[in-house]
């Protein structure tokens, strides 16, 4: 059952950067299709949790003021999600999240004495660097464009950055002894009413000044994002408690880093040098050495 739910988990998220890459082929406005999507994802989590829901019980919950940085991080980055899998590619963009676990890790070698950095994080560091420059690197008459390196760039730091702050409410808000599904579906469904709301003003307010109308197929697209968006998380939750962290997210993030590069290349003909191939696999060994 725990192998199902982990196979499950990592096709869902795949499906989300496949979503993007589609958006791109039907032209789908990615502001509105984002703010339907968490307004969506709110929605159909909140209908799931089995409990008292109104403004009081979520403005009292002591995971609150963290979640609305963790929000509007969310927002911001399925923006650049939704720009980088369209314009750099499905691979270089699972790639770039997955590896941004570098990042909590050194946070957590910095902050606590107990998570000292080792030889096997020191070894992961160098090859993740190094990885970047082989995935970015072109054949010598291409060119290459600074502003599409830069979205997977970006989206390697805030990825991090959510996972930093991610792991810090889970550590800190929900104990492993007192928590249950239903108290981290509460805090879902209000983490993606958060990000709807900021989405609202980030990307709501430009489209009203520019007076665009809302186009019946970003209403299915965002609609569609949003469902994939809810159980994918789901998915990520349960599976995790069929498997110790040091099985589970090397599985899921090689998992996905390798089949979205797979469907890359194979359905959306991305193109990809030999050098790129070997970026790649380099990166894989880096996060699988950063997560043992």
């Amino acid at each position: 059952m725990g192998i199902f739910i982990l196979i499950t988990a990592i096709l869902l998220f795949v499906s989300i950067f496949l979503a993007f890459r589609i958006f791109d082929i039907y032209k789908i406005d990615n502001s509105q299709a984002l703010i339907i999507n968490y307004l969506v994802a709110a929605i159909f989590t909140f209908s799931i949790y089995d409990g008292n829901i109104s403004v009081s019980e979520i403005v009292n919950q002591s995971w609150f003021i963290p979640s609305i940085a963790l929000g509007f991080l969310f927002a911001l980055s399925f923006l650049l999600y939704a720009l980088s899998t369209q314009k750099a590619g499905m691979a270089i963009t699972s790639v770039s999240s997955k590896m941004a676990i570098l990042i909590p890790v050194l946070i957590g070698a910095y902050l606590h004495d107990s998570e000292s950095l080792t030889i096997i994080n020191i070894i992961a560091l160098f090859l993740a660097m190094l990885s970047f420059a082989l995935i970015f690197k072109k054949d010598s008459t291409e060119k290459v464009d600074s502003k599409i390196i830069i979205l997977p760039i970006l989206i390697f730091f805030f990825s991090g950055i959510n996972d930093t702050l991610l792991k810090y409410i889970r550590e800190v808000y929900f104990h492993i002894s007192n928590s249950d599904l239903n108290s981290e579906l509460f805090f879902l469904a209000t983490l993606f009413s958060i990000s709807f709301i900021i989405s609202l003003f980030l990307f709501g307010i430009p489209l009203i000044v520019k007076k665009k109308k809302i186009e019946f197929k970003n209403v299915v697209a965002g609609f569609s994002l949003g469902i994939l968006n809810s159980f994918s998380a789901f998915s990520m939750f349960k599976a995790m408690g069929y498997f110790e962290s040091s099985v589970f997210f090397p599985v899921f993030n090689i998992g996905i880093v390798s089949l979205s590069a797979i469907i890359g290349v194979l359905v959306f003909k991305e193109k990809l040098t030999r050098i790129n191939y070997i970026g790649l696999a380099t990166a894989m060994g880096a996060i699988l050495l950063l997560t043992i």
